[in-house]
Formats: structure tokens, sequence, C-alpha cells
């Protein structure tokens, strides 16, 4: 019955990593944009609208490959902190 609360609990202690991860691998809009192939970077709502009407499959690529990476980054962080806790709840409960 250890498992599920050692799960909880180590995506209780990676929730704060969040938000770095996601700056890590997305940024900020303008370092998104460029990665996306927006140029020159739109800064107003019409360009910004009127360019992702124009370069949607490039935008949407970029925000998937992107987003993987993000999920699958947090998961090993996950995993790492859970088979810690299990390694060190079983030397210590045994």
């Amino acid at each position: 019955m250890l498992h599920p609360y050692a799960l909880l609990t180590a995506v209780a202690v990676a929730a704060p990593l969040v938000a770095p991860l996601w700056r890590l691998f997305f940024g900020d809009w303008p370092h998104f944009a460029y990665d996306a192939g927006l140029r020159p970077v739109p800064e107003q709502w019409p360009d910004i609208k009127r360019q992702l009407s124009t370069r949607l499959s490039s935008v949407l690529t970029t925000f998937a490959v992107d987003l993987l990476g993000f999920l699958l980054a947090y998961a090993a962080i996950v995993a790492l902190v859970y088979q810690t806790l299990v390694w060190t709840a079983g030397f210590f409960l045994d």
C-alpha cells in the first residue's frame, strides 16, 4: 500500500519544477515565436493572428515537440523521485 502514497508524494515534490521546466522548453513569447518560424516576431495581436493563420502547421509542430519534451522531462523527474522514495522507504521499513 506504500506505492500510491509514494507516487502522490513524488508528484507533489516535483510540482514546483513545472514552471522552470515550462520556461526551459517554451521560453517566453519572442523565443517561442522565433522557434516556430514567426519572423519577424509579432508583438501586436493582429500581427500574431495573421502570422498564425499562415504558419499554423509550424506553430503546432513546435508546440507539440516542446510539449512532448516537457512531459518526458517531468515524467523522468517524477520517476526519479518515486524510485528514491520507494527505495528509501524499503530500506528503512524492512
